[in-house]
């Protein structure tokens, strides 16, 4: 400010010197663009592949073939697909008693995916698929027990589907009914 008048110094304005461009250098221009955005693209193609890899999961490794390496390997197969099913039939006669629980449904397909996962590690142990060699008609039979195993969990799985969805609320409802009367039961002492 000057201190005579009370008025604000003027702005000094400076306008930039813009140079025009060379149109002689236009098609250099034109190449790095398109470098530029072919970089780009690839960077953002790279990222969205390490992306989905990631998201699929690990791959599965490949399939050995031929006879197993002992006779005792072809026995653990055998103790392990009756385990399978026995761990399946106990769970779908145990599910009724979880209705008390938040999501039984979602108990259930949780239950469902881990013992899936169990079945494709047998198969894959115990090589049940494309079986040859002098146990192949053993590890058929086996293949022939997995697939049944599956066809029941197929069938299982549908069932507890479809009650979820037309009398599950009735289920819950008496589940949540039973706790109402422990309460009032347990008060009552």
């Amino acid at each position: 400010m000057h201190a005579s008048d009370g008025r604000a110094p003027a702005a000094h304005v400076t306008v930039a010197h813009v140079t025009l461009r060379d149109p002689r250098l236009r098609p250099y221009r034109a190449a790095l663009w398109i470098a530029y955005f072919v970089v780009v693209l690839l960077g953002i193609g790279l990222v969205s592949v390490s992306v989905a890899r990631s998201l699929r999961g690990p791959s599965r490794p490949a399939r050995e073939v031929g006879p197993l390496p002992t006779r005792a390997a072809l026995r653990v197969c055998l103790t392990d697909v009756e385990i399978l099913y026995r761990e399946q039939n106990q769970r779908a006669w145990a599910l009724g008693t979880e209705f008390e629980g938040l999501d039984p449904l979602a108990s259930w397909n949780s239950w469902s995916r881990e013992w899936e996962r169990k079945v494709d590690d047998l198969t894959d142990r115990c090589r049940l698929d494309g079986a040859s060699g002098e146990d192949a008609a053993a590890r058929a039979e086996l293949a022939a027990a997995r697939d049944a195993l599956l066809a029941l969990h197929r069938v299982y799985a549908a069932q507890v589907n479809r009650f979820a969805q037309e009398e599950g609320d009735l289920a819950r409802a008496a589940a949540e009914a039973l706790a109402h009367a422990r309460e009032g039961v347990s008060r009552a002492r």
